[in-house]
C-alpha cells in the first residue's frame, strides 16, 4: 500500500479517514502539541499524555480522549497499527508512526531533532512515507548551538541588569517561554513570569518537567529580576507599567538579521524549538523514506533540496518540482568554539579597519560598561589628533549635532554606487541578500577583498564634506562610487552605516562621553555639562585633551536639553518632600519651549528641538522689544482676551500649511517665560534657579512676552486648593520646584514635579 496524503484541515489521510493536527473540528483527530495553531474544538483527541494534560490546562471541557505513552503500541484503526514517538518540540509533543499492509507512514508535527532545554528527546523511527513539517526549509536557517545563544540570553540579562534597568524576553507561553527558563538555570538569575507563563510552567511541572526558581509577575517587586513573557506589542497596558526596560525576541527567526530591525524589540536571540535546515535533513535521512511530503514554511524550497538529493519529495499544497536558483550549502559543523574575547584592537594606517574592528566588537555586547571599556582603549589606541572624529563618528555622526549639516546620499543612489564599483548587478545584489539578510552587509559583501588603498579618519572626513558640497545626485554617485572602489567589504559596511546614521552597536553620546572620561581620567559631569552647552562631540573631545572643558561656551541658536519635571502625587509620600517656603508656577496648557534672542535675531524651539520660528512671528517681534540678549525656558500656549486657551486650538496654527500661517491672527499667543538660562553673554545653567528668576524678573516684557508669576506656600496643606484654583484659570495643574537647583537637564535627581 502507499499512503495518500491531502492538505485539508491539517494533513488528510483519506484511507483511513483520519485529520492530523486539524484545526476544524473532526470525528478522529490526532493532535501532535498543545499549541493553539495545531488545535481544534474536536469532542474526540488522539495524543500523547502529556499533552492531554496541556490541553487540559489551556482549554477545560469534556472530551473524549485516547492518550498513550511514548512507543506504547495500539491500533489507531482496525488493521492500522500505530505509535507516538517524542518530536522534541515541546512538552508532550508527538509525533504519529502507522502501518498498514506492510506501509509505514510517520507524521512529524512540529519537531526538533537537535537536543531541546525543554522536551522529551526526539526518537526517530523509519518510515516509507514521511509528512514532515519545514518552517526552516532552507539554508539560511542554520541555528548556532543552543550553548551559545544561552550564554548570549545570560549575557543580556546581566548586561541589563547591571545598567538598572529590567531584561523582557518574549517566548510564546507554552513551550519557548519554559524553555527560557531552563536556559537560564545556574545564572543565579532571578526571575519573575507573567500570568500566563506561570500557569503553563506550572502545568509542565505537573507533567515532570523541573525548572530553576522562579515568582509570579508582581509589578511592585519586578525590579532586579528577569521577565519572562508571551510577544507583546508596546501598546501592551501590561508592557507599558514596566518602566526602564529592554526587551529580546527569542525565535528562530531571529538568525535572519533584518528581525532585530523590523521589530520593536532591542534584541533577538535565535533559540528555536523547531529543526533548522540541517536538523531537516538530519531527519530525512534516519527516516529513510521513499516519498516525503513537505509542509508550513519554506515547504516548496525544501521539497526542491531533497529532489534535488535524488529523494522523491512533494510540497503540500504547492506547486512542484520548480527550480528555485537556490545556493546549495554544505552541513556545517555546530562544535566550532566560541570566542569569548575579542582580538585586542591595534591602531595603524588602515584607521577605518580599526575603527569598524571597533564597531563590531561593541556590537556583540549589550553592557553599557563594557562598551564604555571598549571605545575607551579604542580611543586610547589613536593618535591624539584622531580622536576627536573618532568620537564622532563613533556616535553615528558625520557632522556635529550643532552644525546642522547633512549628506543627504538617497539609499537607492548609494546602493547604486556600489554597484557600478563592485561591477555587480541587482541579480548579484538579490542573491547576497538571501544569505545574508542585511542589506548593507549584502552590498558590502561584493567589494572587492583586494585592498587598493589605506583609508583614514581623515579621508572619511574629507569624503562627507565632498558628498554634502556635490551639486547634485550625479556628483555625489560618482564620489561614491570612487570612494567605495578603495575599500574591502568590512570598510563598505560601515561607510553605508555612517551614511546611513545607524552604526547598529547600541553607541549613544552618554556612552562616548563615560568612555572620554575614563580614556582622559576627566570629570564626567564636566563633559556632560560641555556636551550639553555646546552639542559638539568633536569640540568637546579637543577641550577634554586640551583641558578646556570650562571654556566651552552655551552654543546660541541651537536648542538645549531640556529640563523634564517629574510627576508628583498629592500624598503624604510626596509632599513631605517639599520644604517651605513652597515655590509654586501654573503648569500651562500649552507647548514647551525654549527661545534663543541676539539683538535682532529671535529663534524658537519647541521640546523636540524643532525649529518653529515661522510659525509665530508675532512672538518673535515681541522678543526683539526685549533689550537683553538671551535664552529662556518656557511655554507657548493659546491665549484668548486674556484667558488660556486649551492646547487644541494651538495645535491648530502648529499643523497649518505654510501658506496659511497670515491668518494666525484668529489664534492669539503667549509666551511664558519661566526660566533663562543664558544672559547677555553668560552662562546660567549653574546658578540657582532662585538667582536665574531674578534676572529674567529685570525684563521689561511685554503683551505676547510675560514671565511666569511665583508663588511661595507657607505648608503642603495649601496645595490642593491651589491646584483646584490653577484648573478653574484653565490651566493643566501646578509645578513645584526647588529654588536651590541649577539647571541640570542631566540631573537623576528631579528638580521641578508637577501635579495635574
Amino acid at each position: 500500500m502507499s499512503w495518500k496524503v491531502e492538505q485539508r484541515n491539517g494533513i488528510y489521510l483519506p484511507e483511513i479517514d483520519w485529520h492530523l493536527d486539524a484545526r476544524k473540528p473532526t470525528a478522529n483527530a490526532f493532535v501532535s502539541h498543545a499549541h493553539f495553531d495545531h488545535l481544534g474544538k474536536h469532542s474526540s483527541i488522539l495524543c500523547s499524555k502529556g499533552t492531554a494534560h496541556l490541553i487540559k490546562a489551556r482549554m477545560p471541557g469534556e472530551r473524549d480522549w485516547r492518550t498513550y505513552d511514548f512507543q506504547e503500541p495500539f491500533e489507531i484503526e482496525p488493521g492500522v497499527q500505530a505509535m507516538l514517538y517524542p518530536a522534541g518540540h515541546i512538552p508532550g509533543s508527538a509525533m504519529l508512526w502507522l502501518e498498514k499492509d506492510g506501509s509505514s507512514f510517520l507524521y512529524t508535527g512540529d519537531f526538533k531533532l537537535s537536543p531541546s532545554l525543554c522536551a522529551e528527546p526526539c526518537v526517530v523511527p523509519q518510515a516509507d512515507t514521511l509528512v514532515i513539517e519545514t518552517t526552516y526549509g532552507i539554508p539560511r536557517y542554520t541555528f548556532p548551538p543552543s550553548s551559545e545563544v544561552v550564554h548570549d540570553i545570560v549575557q543580556f540579562c546581566r548586561d541589563t541588569l547591571e545598567n538598572g534597568d529590567t531584561p523582557i524576553l518574549f517566548g510564546y507561553s507554552l513551550g519557548k517561554s519554559q524553555e527560557i527558563l531552563r536556559a537560564l538555570s545556574g545564572s543565579e538569575l532571578r526571575i519573575m513570569l507573567h500570568s500566563q507563563v506561570f500557569k503553563m510552567t506550572q502545568a509542565c511541572e505537573e507533567i515532570g518537567f523541573k525548572f530553576p526558581p522562579y515568582s509570579e509577575f508582581e509589578y511592585s517587586a519586578h525590579k532586579g529580576h528577569v521577565i519572562i513573557s508571551p510577544p507583546l506589542t508596546d501598546k501592551s497596558d501590561w508592557l507599558a507599567k514596566i518602566p526602564n526596560r529592554r526587551t529580546a525576541q527569542v525565535s528562530g527567526w531571529a538568525i535572519d538579521p533584518s528581525t532585530i530591525h523590523s521589530n520593536p524589540h532591542d534584541r533577538a536571540f535565535p533559540l528555536s524549538d523547531h529543526a533548522d535546515f540541517l536538523d531537516l535533513q538530519d531527519f530525512v535521512a534516519q527516516v529513510s523514506p521513499k516519498t516525503v511530503y513537505t509542509t508550513h514554511g519554506f515547504a516548496k524550497e525544501f521539497a526542491q533540496t531533497l529532489n534535488e538529493q535524488g529523494i522523491d519529495a512533494w510540497a503540500l499544497g504547492k506547486q512542484n518540482q520548480m527550480g528555485l536558483g537556490l545556493p546549495a550549502v554544505k552541513k556545517k559543523s555546530r562544535s566550532a568554539p566560541r570566542v569569548e574575547t575579542p582580538e585586542p584592537l591595534v591602531a595603524g594606517a588602515d584607521a577605518i579597519i580599526h575603527f569598524a574592528e571597533a564597531c563590531e566588537t561593541i556590537a556583540k555586547t549589550d553592557s553599557r560598561r563594557r562598551k564604555v571599556e571598549i571605545i575607551a582603549q579604542y580611543f586610547a589606541s589613536l593618535d591624539a589628533t584622531d580622536i576627536s572624529t573618532a568620537a564622532l563618528f563613533i556616535a553615528g555622526q558625520l557632522f556635529p549635532r550643532v552644525s546642522r549639516r547633512q549628506a543627504k546620499v538617497d539609499r537607492k543612489l548609494n546602493k547604486q554606487a556600489v554597484l557600478f564599483a563592485s561591477k555587480s548587478t541587482e541579480t548579484d545584489y538579490k542573491l547576497a541578500y538571501q544569505n545574508i539578510r542585511d542589506s548593507q552587509s549584502a552590498l558590502a559583501s561584493m567589494l572587492s577583498e583586494q585592498r587598493i588603498a589605506h583609508r583614514t579618519l581623515s579621508d572619511f572626513r574629507s569624503l562627507f564634506d565632498n558628498l554634502e558640497q556635490a551639486p547634485n545626485p550625479v556628483f555625489q554617485h560618482s564620489i561614491l562610487a570612487e570612494e567605495y572602489r578603495k575599500l574591502i567589504p568590512l570598510e563598505g559596511k560601515y561607510l553605508m552605516r555612517l551614511i546611513s546614521g545607524d552604526l547598529k552597536a547600541g553607541i549613544s553620546e552618554a556612552i562616548i562621553e563615560e568612555a572620554l572620561s575614563v580614556r582622559f581620567e576627566a570629570s564626567l559631569e564636566s563633559i556632560q555639562q560641555a556636551n550639553l552647552r555646546c552639542s559638539d562631540l568633536e569640540r568637546v573631545a579637543n577641550a577634554i585633551i586640551d583641558q578646556l572643558l570650562e571654556y566651552i561656551p552655551v552654543q546660541l541658536f541651537h536648542p538645549l536639553k531640556l529640563v523634564s519635571p517629574s510627576p508628583g502625587q498629592i500624598d503624604l509620600e510626596f509632599l513631605s518632600t517639599l520644604n517651605p517656603p513652597i515655590w509654586v508656577e501654573d503648569l500651562h496648557d500649552g507647548l514647551r519651549c525654549q527661545i534663543h534672542k541676539v539683538d535682532e535675531r529671535v529663534e524658537l524651539f519647541d521640546e523636540e528641538h524643532l525649529r518653529i520660528s515661522h510659525k509665530f512671528p508675532e512672538i518673535l517681534e515681541a522678543a526683539v522689544l526685549i533689550p537683553q540678549d538671551f535664552i529662556a525656558d518656557g511655554t507657548l500656549i493659546a491665549w484668548k482676551k486674556e484667558e488660556p486657551l486649551p492646547y487644541s486650538e494651538l495645535a491648530k496654527r502648529l499643523h497649518r500649511p505654510a501658506e496659511e500661517l497670515f491668518l494666525g491672527e484668529d489664534i492669539g499667543t503667549l509666551f511664558w517665560l519661566h526660566d533663562l538660562l543664558w544672559h547677555n553673554g553668560e552662562s546660567l545653567l549653574e546658578v540657582p534657579l532662585s538667582q536665574r528668576k531674578r534676572h529674567l524678573n529685570s525684563f521689561s516684557v511685554n503683551t505676547k512676552l510675560r514671565i511666569s508669576p511665583v508663588t511661595f506656600l507657607d505648608s503642603a496643606e495649601g496645595i490642593h486648593s491651589y491646584l483646584q484654583d490653577s484648573k478653574s484659570r484653565g490651566n493643566k495643574g501646578l509645578i513645584t520646584k526647588d529654588e536651590t537647583s541649577p539647571y541640570n537637564p542631566l540631573s537623576s535627581k528631579p528638580a521641578w514635579h508637577t501635579l495635574e
